[in-house]
């Protein structure tokens, strides 16, 4: 790969390449599915929330983009199938995946319930289970390789605040499958990772400062560049893992903390 600008500018492209991001519709999805379309690619949008998929989605072709929004339960192995095959078909292949996907639901521990549990993991992992294995599937029957990137959290590395104990093993298993998949799927040229995010401005993160004001003095504590993280700052990390600029990297969790897990 030529290192002069137009080589350089390339190697972070995604021009002819076809994305997907689960959870898109807002917070750290939208601003990744926005970002993989500026750097060229064709992006489905799936989220749960069928039409805040597609108007992100309308936006994008607004923007130029190739662009596709749909509505899909990602704890729901058909749903997930029929999303995939869909963006297959209208994009002719896969070659990046984003297992964005994510809730919370907080409790301390001693009072959290199976149905609290079980919600949380049945989106936030077996939700990214399932499209890692479909976009996996697909991308060695294609036999031309691929990335998988998948949403982690600091929360899966570091204890984190009182009634988090699904969200924080739900991304701790998430760095674990990373880890797995990187290994078993290298053979066939897929690029397995993680960007694991500290406190962002997200919906998530501002209905737990909703439900408890006094977080945000906590949070920033921890973040040692003084900060919460804006969804625009997730979108370089996003991009480097999509794109060829990052061939030599995969079974990795990206950081992307102000120095959070440093501490």
């Amino acid at each position: 790969m030529s290192t002069d600008a137009d080589g350089v500018r390339e190697l972070f492209g995604l021009a002819g390449r076809a994305a997907l991001v689960t959870g898109g519709a807002r917070g750290l999805g939208e601003a990744i599915a926005r970002g993989l379309a500026a750097a060229g690619a064709a992006v489905a949008v799936v989220d749960l929330d069928a039409r805040g998929a597609e108007t992100v989605a309308a936006a994008l072709r607004a923007e130029g983009a190739d662009a596709l929004g749909l509505g899909c339960d990602v704890g729901e192995e058909a749903q997930a199938g029929a999303a995939v095959a869909r963006a297959v078909e209208a994009f002719g292949a896969l070659d990046v995946l984003v297992a964005n996907a994510g809730i919370g639901d907080r409790s301390p521990a001693e009072d959290m319930t199976v149905e609290q549990w079980d919600r949380v993991l049945r989106v936030n992992l077996r939700g990214m289970w399932l499209f890692d294995q479909l976009a996996g599937r697909h991308m060695i029957q294609r036999g031309a390789g691929g990335s998988i990137i998948n949403m982690a959290s600091v929360a899966g590395q570091v204890g984190v605040t009182t009634g988090n104990a699904n969200y924080a093993a739900s991304k701790g298993g998430a760095i674990a499958l990373t880890r797995c998949l990187a290994i078993e799927w290298a053979p066939h040229g897929i690029r397995v990772n993680a960007i694991a995010p500290t406190h962002f401005r997200t919906p998530l993160v501002d209905d737990a400062l909703g439900q408890r004001p006094e977080l945000e003095a906590y949070f920033l504590g921890n973040i040692p560049l003084g900060r919460l993280g804006e969804p625009g700052d997730i979108v370089g990390p996003a991009v480097f893992l999509a794109s060829p600029a990052s061939a030599m990297v995969t079974g990795h969790v990206l950081n992307v903390d102000g120095g959070h897990t440093a501490v």
